[in-house]
């Protein structure tokens, strides 16, 4: 082997050397950066070569890096964070939720006690002016806390509404971000490079992103990432984006729409999205049926003990509640007194002045099953169990997804992150390695010295 190859080899050692040690740099500067994925040299033995029957070694080759990732751990990663996404976009819309049905001085509960309070107290002396009023203003207050109850749904579910539109727009932005990147990865992959270093790891943060928003599913190909949504609408392909649009429906809600103008809202079942989906069309709907069933029946109950009765006057007794407005059935949000004289009550059962007897028959509605199979006080109380029970479960959802992250991100940290302590330990490694290449870049150099000085001295 001649001087000129061993000095390429030593050569070729200190780009090695001080290729490793720029990406060890690299590594230390980024230990703290989120999201920032650990690398390594590749270093790789130079093809050898023969002289005559000798093999010949030819030194190392500098190949870059390598990114250590664990594709596995980060796409559980984005699957737990799309079920996370969608345990806390519930909870969030339960916990507005839950104080209206939570027992306070104004909630259904508490306001329909008071009502049949008041008429058993009307029932002592039925004649009683300042009683009298005490069982309407009872009515109207309760006929207000179904009100509220009703306008905090549909609060509630307007803001989620809203939200599907905002949630849908940020998916399109997100698209169109991991899109460009794909043609910019796949070039860096083709020009040699294992992987797609900083721009895989931003892309990787984008899916994340896009994760915690809706539930994608993703496959590599040679022009980068697919990702497609639940029912297989495509996303991203390649460098292409496809966005999504909302729509408004018959039933005044935004529904979400694929490139083809298909209706997909019922496959996004997870993510912000579809957190935000499920509450918005299943669970506060069925709160408003039951609150308003809940309405109907018990003023109904209400009205036909009224009905059976005679008021101060001796007259018939007439409706207790009615629907407000141009309403033409009583909701929660129609309900409202439909007398404002305490004088219509219908306390009397035979037309008598000062008769208590028909109070009998509005204080048994408190006790009587209602058509849907419960007293007014257990339908409400099963609302508030079931409010409740949801809560509960999304909370629990919410924590396990949460647990279960933080565990994922431990692992996949103590495979990808940095650790400072190895780093430094590469950091020596690289540069005694860099000193012995230079070493004998310096002993090569003298021996070519000598080598000239032999040809002067031998030609004086």
């Amino acid at each position: 082997m001649s001087l000129s190859t061993s000095l390429s080899i030593a050569v070729q050692s200190l780009n090695a050397a001080s290729g490793a040690l720029q990406i060890t740099n690299n590594n230390i500067a980024n230990a703290n950066t989120p999201g920032y994925t650990r690398e390594v040299a590749v270093l790789q033995e130079a093809g050898s070569s023969s002289d005559g029957s000798v093999s010949l070694g030819n030194g190392v080759e500098f190949g870059g890096y390598q990114s250590i990732r664990d594709e596995l751990l980060q796409t559980r990663i984005e699957q737990e964070t799309q079920t996370q996404s969608g345990a806390n976009a519930q909870l969030t819309s339960l916990q507005a939720i839950e104080p209206t049905f939570t027992t306070s001085t104004t909630d259904i509960g508490t306001e329909m006690s008071a009502l049949f309070s008041s008429i058993s107290s009307l029932s002592t002396d039925a004649a009683s002016s300042t009683l009298q009023q005490t069982v309407l203003a009872s009515g109207q207050k309760l006929a207000t806390a179904f009100n509220t109850a009703s306008s905090t749904l549909t609060s509630q579910q307007s803001a989620l509404n809203t939200q599907v539109t905002q949630d849908v727009n940020e998916i399109n932005q997100l698209s169109q971000q991991i899109a460009a990147l794909n043609p910019k990865i796949a070039n860096l992959k083709a020009g040699g490079q294992s992987d797609g270093g900083t721009l895989q790891d931003q892309q990787d943060a984008l899916v994340l992103k896009l994760s915690a928003l809706t539930n994608v599913s993703i496959t590599q190909s040679d022009i980068g990432e697919t990702l497609t949504t639940g029912d297989g609408t495509a996303l991203v392909v390649g460098a292409q984006s496809y966005a999504l649009q909302t729509s408004t429906g018959t039933d005044g809600m935004e529904h979400v729409l694929n490139q083809s103008n298909a209706n997909i809202t019922s496959s996004l079942t997870s993510g912000d999205l579809g957190g935000t989906i499920q509450i918005r069309d299943t669970t506060i709907p069925g709160l408003l049926t039951s609150l308003d069933t809940l309405a109907n029946q018990f003023a109904t109950a209400i009205n036909t003990a009224q009905a059976s009765g005679y008021d101060q006057n001796g007259t018939k007794g007439g409706d207790f509640f009615t629907a407000s407005g141009s309403a033409t059935s009583i909701t929660a949000a129609s309900i409202t007194m439909a007398i404002t004289d305490p004088a219509k009550i219908a306390s009397s059962s035979d037309g008598s002045s000062g008769s208590n007897g028909n109070l009998a028959n509005l204080s048994a509605v408190q006790t009587t099953k209602l058509p849907s199979g419960e007293t007014p006080g257990d339908a409400y109380a099963s609302m508030v169990y079931q409010v409740g029970s949801l809560t509960s479960s999304a909370n629990a959802e919410s924590s396990a997804a949460t647990s279960t992250l933080l565990q994922l991100n431990d692992q996949l940290n103590s495979v990808s992150g940095v650790s400072t302590d190895e780093e430094a330990a590469n950091l020596i490694q690289y540069q005694q390695a860099y000193e012995a290449a230079a070493r004998v870049v310096t002993t090569i150099q003298s021996l070519f010295s000598i080598t000239m000085s032999m040809g002067t001295n031998a030609a004086a």
